[in-house]
């Protein structure tokens, strides 16, 4: 679950982004792991599901060992960089240096997403 006030907006580097609304101090948890509003669902589970739920979750979720993590919220739109501003691990994204209000927040998906190699092609920034 978001831990910082963000907002929603035009991404330059794919479509939608998370942008932040007040300044986040290097070292801040923007987001970490909260059931009941982000979810956790076996790989093998996925894939008896749909289709589409299977594309959702491709496009929404990363993959941690055996498990499919999905954000319940605005997180969901973190965009991958490899010049990161956020970094992730362990359940958690840290502010990896001060983010300015209006900045968009960042990741690197190679570092956490066990997934990345399907679709790294396909990833810009």
């Amino acid at each position: 679950m978001l831990r910082v006030p963000t907002r929603l907006g035009p991404s330059s580097i794919h479509g939608l982004g998370i942008f932040a609304v007040e300044r986040i101090p290097a070292g801040t948890v923007v987001w970490d792991f909260d059931p009941p509003i982000d979810q956790r669902i076996r790989v093998d589970d996925l894939a008896k599901q749909p289709d589409h739920v299977q594309r959702y979750a491709a496009v929404y979720g990363y993959r941690e060992g055996e498990w499919i993590v999905l954000c319940g919220d605005d997180a969901r739109f973190m965009n991958h960089s490899k010049k990161p501003n956020c970094q992730s691990h362990a359940g958690a994204t840290i502010a990896r240096r001060d983010i300015e209000p209006g900045e968009e927040l960042t990741d690197d998906y190679e570092t956490f997403d066990a997934d990345w190699e399907k679709y790294r092609d396909s990833m810009r920034g």
